[in-house]
């Protein structure tokens, strides 16, 4: 095992290559560069979160205000049983978290 380490480690050394400094710094500026455009690329070919309304530099004089949800039967307690007749606490049935 050791004998294979020893080998990799000499072939590994054996394909390195070694730059000087002035070839160094153009790649890593040319490497920059690249990285900054790709940074300005990205862009939104459509968005589907705002709608023509959304883009309107004006404000509307209605506020659009969200719909409150109403439930339609009473609201079960934590340590009431479950309505779905199995017995249990709701807590331990249908209320139970994932």
């Amino acid at each position: 095992m050791l004998e294979s380490l020893k080998h990799e480690v000499v072939r590994f050394l054996s394909h390195l290559q070694l730059q000087q400094d002035e070839s160094a710094e153009a790649l890593e500026q040319q490497r920059r560069e690249e990285q900054a455009k790709r940074a300005m690329e990205f862009q939104h070919a459509e968005s589907s979160a705002l709608d023509d309304e959304g883009l309107q530099d004006e404000p509307s004089d209605t506020p659009k205000t969200p719909e409150t949800f109403v439930r339609e039967g009473r609201k079960v307690g934590r340590n009431e049983p479950c309505p779905c007749g199995s017995g249990k606490k709701y807590k331990q049935c249908h209320g139970k978290l994932d």
